[in-house]
């Protein structure tokens, strides 16, 4: 392992420290409850129980797998408490690294408490000869890959939004990022819509990096009241990650002499001088028509999940950590009747930029490879 920052070097240390005690005592504990003496064994929940001359089955193996749960629960919300304290101590930079690095930590940790109750159950289950398979019978809420990047997102959103000056003010970037455009090219063709952004007087500035702005495009922001304001691009300059502040586009725009105008009349405005083969925007309900020719299909993004999720485990750890968050992303995309076509074309991308990083890697080069064909 390389070298860690110090809150993911502690952290390491702690539960590699933790992960022996639960084997030492707690677990240990399990092999004498059949025996005449009781065994006190800790519940987690500030009680003990006591046990002796039981056999490990029925309610005696429910109560282990509901307090091995219950341990691992609140054992993460602990670490995440903590972790948040030791977060303060550090600049930006430092946070934003250390979230990515203690993501991998804490789920190797998650995985190590888990293996360890299937094999101890196993164990317990057997006649010290015979030992039935093992079996996973927790549920684990609180300590899933979803619940891990809840907490990661929600610390990175609190403690590594570095401040950029816009127009001579410092602001947080995500937190500024309220209005909604729409980008389309100079052919007159829709490139994506519900791109978060911030629009002052002659700037759009946005975090969607995987855009292709390029000067004399436009983008649409809707109004409150149902107008849409036209802006055309003169220079798309691009701020790459620095100094805690991730990587952003400010794009310098003027404004179309054009008024704002409803969606239709804004619609006309465009595609009145540009044309192509997708030559028109979608905004609200206006434009009914149904356009193919980008859209990522759920089957599609099924199917390469079922192709990945197999092949996870041999990616750099790394690498395994990052492209946690962006595939869980498409798992929840795939189950909702409308899927994000901006949110599933930017988790690919996170994915196919993260896997790109692991040169040599044999896993990797397939899962990019695999990617370019469904962008195309």
């Amino acid at each position: 392992m390389g070298q860690l920052t110090p809150i993911a070097s502690r952290l390491v240390i702690a539960l590699d420290d933790e992960y022996l005690r639960m084997q030492n005592e707690w677990f240990f504990k399990w092999h004498f409850i059949g025996r005449d003496g009781p065994v006190e064994i800790d519940s987690f929940d500030g009680k003990t129980i006591t046990c002796g001359g039981v056999t490990f089955w029925g309610s005696i193996q429910h109560m282990y797998w509901d307090i091995i749960q219950r341990y691992l629960r609140k054992k993460v919300s602990s670490i995440f408490d903590d972790l948040e304290q030791e977060l303060r101590k550090y600049p930006v930079e430092i946070r934003q690294l250390a979230l990515i690095e203690v993501r991998g930590i804490i789920g190797q940790f998650i995985t190590k408490i888990r293996r360890a109750a299937i094999a101890k159950d196993r164990v317990l289950r057997g006649n010290g000869i015979d030992f039935p398979p093992e079996k996973d019978r927790g549920k684990w809420e609180g300590a899933r890959s979803s619940d891990i990047e809840t907490r990661i997102a929600g610390l990175s959103d609190i403690y590594c939004q570095g401040n950029i000056e816009i127009e001579g003010k410092k602001m947080p970037l995500k937190s500024i990022m309220n209005d909604r455009l729409s980008l389309v090219k100079k052919d007159g063709s829709l490139v994506r819509e519900n791109i978060p952004g911030l629009v002052t007087k002659n700037q759009i500035t946005t975090v969607a990096t995987d855009l292709p702005i390029e000067p004399g495009d436009h983008f649409l922001r809707k109004l409150p009241s149902g107008l849409v304001e036209d802006f055309t691009v003169t220079d798309p300059q691009f701020f790459g990650k620095v100094h805690g502040i991730e990587a952003h586009f400010q794009v310098q725009v003027i404004r179309s002499d054009m008024p704002a105008s409803s969606p239709q009349t804004a619609i006309q405005n465009i595609t009145n001088v540009f044309h192509g083969a997708n030559a028109r925007v979608n905004l609200s309900s206006i434009d009914n028509s149904v356009n193919n020719a980008s859209t990522l299909s759920v089957k599609q993004i099924s199917d390469f999940l079922d192709q990945v999720r197999p092949a996870i485990a041999a990616l750099p750890i790394p690498q395994q950590a990052e492209i946690a968050g962006p595939l869980s992303v498409l798992e929840d995309e795939v189950k909702e009747l409308e899927p994000s076509q901006s949110k599933i074309r930017t988790a690919l991308q996170s994915i196919k930029g993260v896997v790109e990083g692991a040169a040599g890697n044999l896993v990797a080069a397939g899962i990019g490879a695999l990617i370019g064909q469904i962008l195309g």
